[in-house]
């Protein structure tokens, strides 16, 4: 059982990012007119966003041999409210049919990012995990610096059991599981370098490391790419720390789309690979034909 629940975990759990080489006070832009100075260090993104509006990656998860269940990541752009244009960002797992009879999984993770400055608007991640039936809300108050949480546990039937509300003091730019994943596509990554993190979700504002290993040529079921290998690695408390190494293969190029993930835990290896590419923006320069 506790298979699919790493899997999924280190499907959402990644990065935001800073560049810790040229610290400076940064301006942090929240709407048309309000800007927040702040004493982060300034990241170094790339000019265009990587990604957009359709793009869906599908992705077979398996332990060993065994196909364990499949998962998506999507983007949408949309309006959240009547002023403000978000990224909707997306991400769902399922177990495979072989696997729901022993543990079902049907989780969904949604982030709204704003468009512009890409900070979190709102986080929501609703599990359903065997018997185990969650949910957790997320509100940023940037200005305030500050994130309103709401958790939910309910009964088999779908009733409440417990409810939580709490306030938690993030930093500015602080990004949420599934946000930070698509925040550091939009980095030059190089060999040799870390970048240096933060992350939230739910009491906890997490310090982490991406050590940036090495470039390498994979092979999966969507093509053939060169690309480069990051493994984020959580200081202290966290899910690396605990459950094992994660190492993620992105595309050399500008896209840094994930193509495989890859899992060492106690109990054995988890792969991620990528099987499907829709609606990606322009050439993907690192695939090879």
């Amino acid at each position: 059982m506790i298979i699919l629940k790493i899997v999924f975990l280190f499907l959402a759990v990644s990065i935001s990012a800073s560049n810790k080489s040229n610290p400076e006070k940064a301006v942090f832009n929240i709407g048309d007119s309000v800007q927040v100075e702040t004493d982060v260090d300034l990241p170094v993104l790339s000019k265009t966003t990587p990604f957009q509006n359709g793009e869906v990656l599908s992705f077979r998860i398996r332990y060993g041999f065994i196909t364990a269940g499949s998962a998506k990541m999507k983007v949408f752009t949309k309006m959240y409210d009547d002023t403000t244009q978000v990224f909707h960002l997306q991400t769902t797992a399922k177990s495979a049919s072989g696997f729901s009879w022993i543990y079902k999984v049907d989780d969904v993770v949604n982030s709204y990012v704003d468009f512009d400055d890409f900070y979190p608007i709102r986080f929501e991640k609703k599990l359903r995990e065997g018997s185990y039936l969650a949910d957790l809300f997320t509100d940023y108050h940037p200005l305030d610096s500050l994130a309103k949480v709401e958790t939910i546990r309910y009964t088999s039937d779908m009733e409440v059991r417990k409810r939580k509300k709490y306030d938690v003091a993030v930093p500015p730019y602080c990004q949420d599981i599934l946000s930070s994943f698509y925040y550091i596509r939009r980095f030059d990554l190089k060999v040799g370098e870390s970048l240096f993190l933060t992350n939230h979700e739910k009491k906890k504002v997490y310090d982490l490391e991406v050590l940036v290993h090495k470039k390498e040529v994979i092979e999966v079921e969507a093509g053939k790419f060169r690309c480069i290998v990051v493994e984020p690695i959580i200081k202290g408390e966290g899910l690396f720390k605990k459950k094992g190494r994660l190492k993620v293969w992105l595309t050399d190029d500008d896209k840094k789309i994930p193509i495989q993930m890859k899992s060492e835990v106690l109990v054995g290896n988890i792969t991620t690979e990528l099987t499907k590419i829709k609606g990606v923006k322009d050439k993907i320069e690192a695939k090879i034909k």
